[in-house]
């Protein structure tokens, strides 16, 4: 195996141990949500969710994430130092902005041949993505990346994915905030309110609110840990095959 091998197979063998962890943790039951009634009047009551942590997140994930994201970076990297016959300064370069590419591109890819910077240009964000590269696997690699080289990546169970009440027919339900995408910390935090109006009275109507969470680093979900997995895979084995992979070749993760 290449040195760019081996940096790819650490970082996905890094990708598959904290998802797998991830995955325990999210199924374990770590947050446990419930909900506390105000009743303002006869036909309204006013009820607030709470998520409440029982398990903590694991302390190592942050250095787990970040070993999987320099490892899957460095793979890149060595793979154009391999193809520039050793040159040093290089690194394969990833833009979001074409003119940026064509400035700053051709120094880090000294002694690459004319096929292989080709290749790599067609695989840069702003080509896939022009509306919003940012968002594009290999954008947040080098954001990741560059994000872990100052400090160290937060990791932290986000609520909510989905978010939902159960309510009877003709009974009335108004948000006044949502608990979406809001960031669940230690103890118990209130997430969400909402207002139920029935003209037949509030006492006994049955309410049924349902949430789920998931860990996110840097607000993106952790999965996309996966799709930077799979796409430095895709680039790596293109470039190393000077063609295009199967639409069915087995991906690693």
């Amino acid at each position: 195996m290449t040195s760019a091998q081996r940096k790819l197979k650490r970082g996905i063998e890094h990708v598959r141990t904290l998802l797998g962890e991830v995955r325990s943790y999210e199924e374990a039951g770590a947050y446990i949500f419930d909900y506390e009634q105000e009743i303002r009047s006869e036909t309204e009551a006013v009820y607030r969710c709470f998520a409440d942590r029982k398990v903590a997140l694991p302390m190592h994930w942050p250095l787990l994430a970040g070993e999987a994201i320099q490892n899957l970076r460095a793979a890149l990297d060595h793979l154009v130092y391999e193809k520039s016959g050793g040159k040093s300064s290089t690194s394969f370069p990833i833009f979001t902005d074409r003119k940026e590419y064509e400035e700053k591109a051709p120094g880090r890819l000294k002694g690459v041949s004319e096929e292989i910077a080709k290749q790599i240009a067609e695989f840069q964000p702003f080509r896939f993505m022009p509306e919003d590269a940012s968002q594009h696997p290999l954008a947040q690699l080098s954001s990741l990346s560059n994000r872990d080289k100052h400090k160290v990546l937060s990791t932290v169970a986000s609520a909510v994915t989905r978010e939902g009440v159960g309510i009877p027919a003709g009974v009335k339900l108004k948000w006044d905030d949502y608990g979406t995408l809001k960031e669940l910390g230690a103890g118990r935090r209130q997430i969400s309110t909402f207002m139920v109006r029935a003209k037949g009275g509030v006492e006994d109507v049955t309410v049924e609110p349902h949430f789920s969470y998931e860990v996110r680093i840097e607000r993106h979900p952790i999965g996309v840990l996966k799709g930077i997995g799979h796409e430095v895979f895709r680039v790596m084995g293109e470039i190393e095959t000077g063609g295009n992979l199967s639409p069915v070749a087995p991906f690693p993760l």
